[in-house]
């Protein structure tokens, strides 16, 4: 019963040690990613970035989080300055312009079939991939 619970163990700590995130340097980043980022954020420098099987958590040096693909499709951009206007599709940039002027736009998530914002003022917006409007609530 001992080996079992050993062996058990010893199989879990190198499964985990497996899937564990790494710190990586900027350096190391998929080409996809770099452009991505050079492009999107001029001026901006990589703090941070971990990275695990095809993704990366990146931290730019104003604070900026990125959640992305190896291959550079960003998944989720949480900025406090204001997510890029670059990466939110023009409907939903017009619709957000339209019925919160003067509110930034601090994350973005793409899923696969529809974009989640959070807003400055707290309102939480919901779109479909083609840029309608689904639906808001009010993250109090």
């Amino acid at each position: 019963m001992k080996k079992i619970t050993m062996i058990t163990t010893l199989f879990l700590l190198v499964l985990s040690a497996t899937f564990a995130d790494k710190v990586i340097s900027a350096d190391q980043l998929s080409a996809g990613a770099k452009d991505f980022i050079s492009k999107t954020f001029p001026g901006k420098k990589v703090q941070y970035v971990e990275a695990d099987f095809n993704s990366y958590e990146i931290v730019l040096n104003d604070g900026t989080e990125i959640d992305m693909a190896t291959s550079g499709e960003w998944e989720t951009i949480k900025s406090y300055t204001g997510v890029p206007a670059s990466v939110i599709p023009s409907a939903i940039a017009t619709y957000v312009n339209t019925n919160f002027p003067d509110t930034l736009i601090i994350e973005i998530e793409s899923n696969w079939n529809n974009y989640e914002l959070k807003l400055a003022n707290q309102w939480e917006l919901y779109f479909g991939k083609d840029g309608k409007f689904l639906g808001q609530k009010f993250d109090d």
